[in-house]
């Protein structure tokens, strides 16, 4: 029962601990990244407006932008974070001299790709493409055609990716020639770029595909609908309005693993980003064979186009596997203090309306547009620099006390064998 209180408590007074120390420069750091990503949003409307592939790639910096954030948000609390500072010099003698001299930009490097696909897949990509079409209409006289997508094409999306890769190409041969942060830098922004434009055409062509079943499902269900008129009639009658339909099992546990999984996913992208340095790198893939065979030079080619990013995910496996298998009460501890943030935004916005009181609707709006910078907008309560912070030193705290218990286990496990 102890160790079950340590492990809840344990988080939430580091989380607390962290806040104190760190918390101005968490507001700074926030209050940075949402004036680069507004400027950076308008900068892209201004490009695409011109040029559509433009547009896409000055767009593509503004996700870069909120994952350098983060990273700079970890690598503030990583002096208060002594049991991976222990991890991360244990490991000192195994690290690059690359790693060193660049930090920021190695772990973001490393966490682009896994950063864009969890940005995809909880929609946030789809609200920044439509907060960019929306900034892009403003900007566009009445009866103007407006054709900023224009790549979506399939052509023009190869097309657009080829010349990423070719960028990508051309900057690391000239690092690997005279190693500069801003060779890196062009790597990792074209990285960003050829997978944010893959991924929203991506997201667009399976649109496209549902909706194309769906047209179809509904064309077969007119065809039976025509063909038994009465017993749609009859099952009519015994419909059940959804408010007083019972919720079944399957969908309570469903709804619950979705409401869990947010949290899981950003604590696994924090050990992305924090765990990085943590284990050796890969050793070095062979040089590329000249044989003429077909065969030879598409393992090859394989090696070349892939060896880049595998490199980049094996180091994080020791800091995931310990944050992972980190207790079943500091889990559900974090999940329930990660949604609690939101909750608490929630409140705060009710408490505030309450406080402020009835005004006309430009008034308000100054008001809305102060209060979202501290605890995000009332119909997305993930944003506001103060809640960003909050979460951040909820991640770095888990994160933390799931690398002391593991390696507090391996001491364990090591003093009992020897």
């Amino acid at each position: 029962m102890t160790q079950t209180l340590d492990d809840i408590v344990r988080p939430l007074a580091l989380t607390g601990r962290l806040l104190v120390a760190c918390w101005p420069q968490l507001l700074l750091i926030g209050c940075l990244g949402m004036i680069a990503r507004d400027l950076l949003l308008q900068g892209a409307v201004k490009v695409g407006l011109g040029f559509p592939l433009g547009g896409m790639v000055v767009l593509s910096f503004v996700v870069l932008a909120k994952l350098t954030l983060l990273v700079m948000m970890f690598v503030v609390l990583r002096p208060f974070l002594p049991a991976l500072m222990a991890l991360r010099r244990s490991a000192a003698g195994k690290a690059t001299d690359e790693n060193q001299r660049e930090p920021i930009l190695a772990i973001t490097a490393a966490a682009v790709l896994p950063f864009f696909a969890y940005y995809a897949a909880w929609g946030f990509l789809g609200d920044t493409v439509r907060e960019y079409s929306r900034m892009a209409l403003a900007q566009v006289a009445f009866g103007e055609r407006l054709d900023i997508f224009s790549i979506l094409q399939s052509g023009g999306v190869v097309l657009s990716i080829v010349a990423c890769w070719l960028v990508r190409f051309v900057a690391k041969r000239l690092n690997s020639r005279a190693s500069h942060p801003y060779w890196r830098l062009v790597v990792v922004a074209a990285d960003a770029t050829w997978i944010f434009i893959g991924l929203y055409a991506l997201s667009v062509w399976k649109d496209q595909f549902i909706r194309w079943l769906g047209a179809a499902s509904i064309l077969q269900q007119s065809a039976f609908d025509l063909l038994s008129p009465v017993t749609a009639a009859w099952a009519a009658g015994d419909f059940v309005p959804v408010e007083f339909r019972p919720v079944p099992l399957g969908d309570q546990l469903q709804a619950l693993f979705f409401y869990a999984l947010l949290p899981m996913v950003w604590l696994v992208m924090a050990a992305v980003i924090n765990g990085y340095e943590l284990s050796a790198p890969p050793a070095a893939s062979p040089a590329p064979s000249r044989s003429s065979t077909w065969r030879r030079w598409l393992q090859d080619f394989t090696r070349h186009f892939l060896g880049g990013y595998r490199s980049r995910y094996a180091p994080v496996w020791t800091c995931l596997k310990l944050t992972l298998g980190a207790g079943l009460a500091t889990l559900i501890t974090f999940v329930i203090a990660y949604q609690a943030i939101s909750w608490t935004g929630m409140w705060l916005w009710y408490g505030l309306t309450r406080l402020i009181g009835a005004h006309d609707l430009a008034t308000w709006q100054v008001f809305a547009d102060i209060i979202s910078v501290f605890i995000g907008s009332p119909s997305d309560m993930n944003g506001g620099i103060v809640l960003d912070a909050v979460r951040i030193a909820l991640l770095a705290a888990v994160l933390e006390t799931a690398v002391a218990q593991g390696s507090a286990r391996e001491r364990n496990a090591a003093a009992i064998q020897g």
